[in-house]
């Protein structure tokens, strides 16, 4: 049987890894999203959470409707100029936001894969520009206590 060279990719985000085991934990996660944008199948959110231990979930923004509400309205009572510069402002990302970054994303989500015994890499090649950024990746990978190095966009 033959078999295909895997061509690496130029885009990636690079991280330290943490250890061997959040490795694992971000490979699987990483796998299942490739398999999700692949064939366009999504599954609901307790899918995806089953992936994320509890450490990791402490990554994300848990609002309480309360606190959205709150958080709204004092963006919309916020100047536009400095909305988005506005430190009171700034949240963590939300576990659905970043899982429907991946899927709106215009990119092929290619793999992660070990570079080095300390390094490893999330790998994606842009469909065009704008794409949507690697911010999305950046913070699965921090999700699981790796450090990002690098990104190559």
């Amino acid at each position: 049987m033959r078999r295909g060279r895997i061509r690496l990719s130029d885009f990636y985000v690079e991280f330290e890894i943490a250890s061997d085991a959040s490795f694992r934990k971000l490979s699987e996660v990483c796998a299942a999203l490739v398999t999700a944008k692949t064939r366009d199948d999504w599954k609901d959110d307790p899918y995806w959470l089953a992936f994320f231990d509890d450490e990791a979930r402490k990554t994300f923004w848990w609002p309480t409707e309360a606190a959205l509400k709150d958080w709204e309205r004092r963006w919309l009572s916020t100047p536009l100029e400095t909305r988005w510069t506005d430190p009171s402002l700034k949240t963590k990302w939300t576990f659905g936001s970043l899982i429907d970054a991946f899927r709106n994303g215009d990119y092929a989500l290619l793999r992660c894969r070990r570079t080095s015994e300390d390094r490893g890499q999330i790998e994606f090649d842009p469909y065009g520009w704008p794409y949507g950024g690697t911010e999305c990746m950046r913070v699965l990978a921090e999700s699981f206590g790796h450090r990002v190095v690098n990104v190559r966009e």
